[in-house]
């Protein structure tokens, strides 16, 4: 039986590539377990987690503080409002997010696309889900 290294030198396949542009991002999940998987994934593709928040103000402090290129923003967060938050952050800083939600009914959407959202992402989502917007989201800013 081949190990897996050994299938994957034969086959010519290798490991997923760095992206070409790494996005520094701030994950805001009210969540602790959502936010490290989250997290764990943005890693692993190759982009840089420079913050976590849980809530509207501590996203907005931490923005402030150390300028990510994206915010990943869940929709709803204890206590308060996602989408509210994306808002102030890109009225406050020009950070764009890319929405985690749970929640894809018209009137929820139809609020996200007013913060001009770089993505959104239905949870749970799967590692290339989150690949694909990433990717676009970096094209996006260059």
């Amino acid at each position: 039986m081949l190990k897996a290294d050994t299938l994957t030198r034969s086959t010519g396949a290798s490991r997923p590539r760095p992206p070409s542009r790494p996005l520094r991002l701030l994950v805001v999940e009210d969540e602790q377990l959502s936010a490290e998987a989250v997290c764990m994934v943005v890693s692993d593709l190759g982009h840089t987690v420079c913050g976590t928040a849980a809530t509207e103000a501590e996203a907005v402090e931490i923005a402030a503080r150390v300028r990510p290129d994206v915010a990943l923003m869940d929709v709803r967060l204890a206590g308060g409002d996602g989408i509210a938050a994306a808002r102030r952050l890109h009225t406050d800083h020009g950070i764009r997010s890319i929405f985690l939600s749970g929640y894809a009914d018209h009137g929820v959407m139809a609020r996200i696309t007013e913060t001009y959202p770089l993505g959104v992402v239905h949870k749970p989502f799967s590692h290339g889900q989150l690949k694909v917007v990433l990717d676009l989201a970096a094209r996006r800013l260059r």
